[in-house]
């Protein structure tokens, strides 16, 4: 008997519909009877194409029926065992370890940039970290903390006036809350490395990471990264091509420097897209959708997957909708996202976004 995962170009392991095919070869007759019995009961697909049986099964059904046959001696589980931990995504930094593979994880965004589009603003350092502390107790782990708006707007900065901006707050916050995990959202390698000697964990650059001075931070840290495809000054023909081969070589680049996948997150770069002379808002917000689907084949590299279109532009060309009236949107588009492969949300609303979870979650059992 042999067992093999035979859709690798059309993987994803995700809970409420998607499902992978494996495939049985060389059952013996009373192997293909229990099998087919056993399917049969539990509602899985289980069919016969040529010399071979197919099943289709999401990742979480797996792990119950690998249960199941070792109970039962239905079949040796070695091989299914294999396929379930193989198809297993993790993201990891500082000593945390968090398995993605059926859970999708939050991304809190808390600006501290007061030109930012969506909730920019002063910030009161007290308030600020009890909106931290109210999160934790909603399940959130994983923080994105920035000094600098990446609104195409808003002016640039230097790294001392952008680090200045955070300083105060990540000292307070990692006092308060050493657990959990933060994010750095800048592409100005000096700011990144202030910010790491302050115990962040994770760099979120806009910019990906091309040059040397950011491998080289990333070498030097081991620190987990957020790579995002920004194609604002880049206009190209394909979007769709262009930004796999771009994610691409940044993970053979990121490797080449010692980061694992769990440590590598891709982010298709929603709202970072073409601008130029010309160029309509329309063209614009089409590019943004490109990038969105494009999250299904970015599922075949198997790593964490950002999902970063909370409250964003396009939403407003496309559904008439202003920057304070874009929750559904946002949270129709990010399940979308989810169910094609996304694992990290990155939002602005969190109580709103834990609650599609919870129902994402609930629905897939």
């Amino acid at each position: 008997m042999s067992i093999k995962h035979i859709d690798q170009a059309t993987f994803n392991p995700l809970i409420a519909g998607s499902q992978m095919t494996i495939a049985f070869t060389d059952l013996t007759a009373d192997q293909k009877s229990g099998l087919a019995n056993y399917f049969a009961q539990h509602n899985q697909r289980f069919t016969t194409q040529e010399n071979q049986d197919l099943l289709q099964i999401t990742h979480r059904d797996l792990e119950t029926v690998i249960a199941d046959f070792k109970q039962n001696a239905i079949i040796a589980t070695d091989e299914l065992e294999a396929i379930y931990k193989d198809s297993q995504i993790f993201f990891a930094a500082g000593n945390r370890s968090f398995d993605i593979t059926d859970k999708p994880m939050i991304h809190s965004i808390m600006n501290l940039s007061p030109e930012s589009f969506y909730n920019g603003k002063d910030h009161n350092l007290k308030e600020y970290l009890g909106r931290i502390e109210e999160q934790i107790a909603m399940g959130i782990s994983f923080f994105d903390i920035g000094g600098k708006s990446t609104n195409p707007k808003a002016d640039d900065m230097s790294a001392d006036e952008e680090f200045s901006r955070m300083e105060p707050y990540l000292k307070e916050i990692r006092k308060a809350f050493p657990d959990i995990i933060l994010s750095v959202d800048s592409n100005n390698p000096i700011t990144i490395e202030r910010a790491l000697d302050h115990g962040v964990q994770v760099i979120n650059s806009i910019s990906g990471f091309d040059t040397p001075e950011m491998l080289d931070l990333v070498e030097r840290y081991q620190a987990p990264v957020i790579t995002t495809y920004n194609n604002r000054n880049k206009p190209t023909d394909n979007v769709h091509q262009s930004l796999l081969d771009y994610l691409d070589d940044q993970v053979s680049k990121l490797k080449a420097r010692g980061l694992k996948d769990e440590n590598i997150i891709l982010d298709p770069g929603v709202g970072f897209t073409s601008r130029y002379e010309g160029i309509t808002k329309e063209e614009i917000a089409a590019e943004d959708v490109t990038k969105i689907k494009a999250i299904r084949a970015m599922a075949d590299c198997r790593l964490p997957i950002l999902v970063g279109v909370s409250n964003k532009s396009f939403m407003g060309t496309l559904f008439d909708r202003e920057i304070d009236d874009r929750l559904i949107s946002s949270l129709l588009v990010e399940y979308n996202m989810v169910m094609n492969g996304g694992r990290l949300i990155r939002v602005h609303n969190i109580e709103e976004t834990r609650l599609m979870m919870d129902i994402f979650n609930t629905l897939a059992l």
